[in-house]
């Protein structure tokens, strides 16, 4: 079976899907949807040009000392995390920037916080521990299931029963899932953007989610070296980044001024 067709079925099988497939469709057709994916090598440039890392990032955004390592405050989650992932028949990824989120979130206190992107659901664990000792709080994710690979039911799979009563995933793609959330939430505390690293789908994104971020939330986005799509974004609503630097991948946090 072609992988065209294999596509196609996999869609026709979730039709809760089938918007993101009609979305898709629309941009192969459109020549202009692709000129600025071929950005990443501008985008690395400016990233390691202003790259700090994680322990400094911190400091600059909590004005306090370099926190506890995260693996070390949380060490029977994080080797139980470990366990699970590596029995995963799925391959879905490393644990990210873990100190980066769960201190950030102890920061702010946060109550109310998005993400997407799930996968083992490394970030989801980071950011529930800290949700954990706020009353009420509640973390929204959104996970677009791996295409033709059907591991669903895999999705979040490090993140144990404890801590999931604050958790609720919307398995959709983003343009389904982030309109949902933000009515679900309403205003919100702290972001992660972890799902489409396509130019077009970062821009989609983005300002969704910076409006409805409080005044002195984070913004934080994974892997911003893929295109320029967040310097373009930083840009437009006037503010600098820090961009964090972490296994040569990299990330960028902007905290929404206050009044704004």
């Amino acid at each position: 079976m072609s992988g065209k067709l294999g596509t196609l079925l996999w869609f026709l099988k979730r039709p809760r899907l089938y918007p993101h497939m009609m979305h898709l469709v629309s941009l192969k057709l459109s020549p202009s949807s692709h000129v600025m994916e071929d950005t990443g090598e501008e985008a690395l440039e400016l990233c390691e040009g202003l790259a700090v890392d994680t322990d400094t990032a911190l400091e600059q955004l909590t004005g306090g000392p370099a926190p506890t390592p995260f693996r070390n405050l949380h060490s029977d989650y994080f080797e139980s995390a470990e366990r699970t992932a590596g029995e995963c028949p799925m391959e879905m990824g490393g644990p990210g920037n873990l100190d980066l989120l769960y201190w950030c979130a102890e920061y702010l206190k946060a109550s109310k916080v998005i993400e997407t992107g799930v996968a083992y659901g490394w970030s989801s664990l980071s950011i529930l521990l800290s949700l954990k000792n706020r009353p009420g709080s509640q973390l929204i994710s959104s996970d677009m299931p791996y295409r033709n690979r059907n591991g669903e039911k895999y999705v979040g799979c490090i993140v144990p029963e404890d801590i999931r009563s604050n958790w609720r995933i919307l398995d959709y793609a983003d343009r389904q899932a982030v309109p949902r959330a933000l009515k679900i939430l309403g205003t919100i505390d702290m972001c992660h953007y972890d799902s489409d690293k396509s130019y077009d789908g970062m821009m989609w994104a983005y300002p969704r989610l910076w409006e409805a971020l409080r005044p002195g939330g984070f913004f934080i986005s994974d892997d911003i070296g893929d295109n320029i799509a967040f310097r373009e974004f930083s840009k437009t609503i006037a503010c600098d980044p820090i961009i964090v630097k972490k296994d040569d991948k990299y990330m960028g946090v902007i905290v929404k001024p206050q009044g704004n």
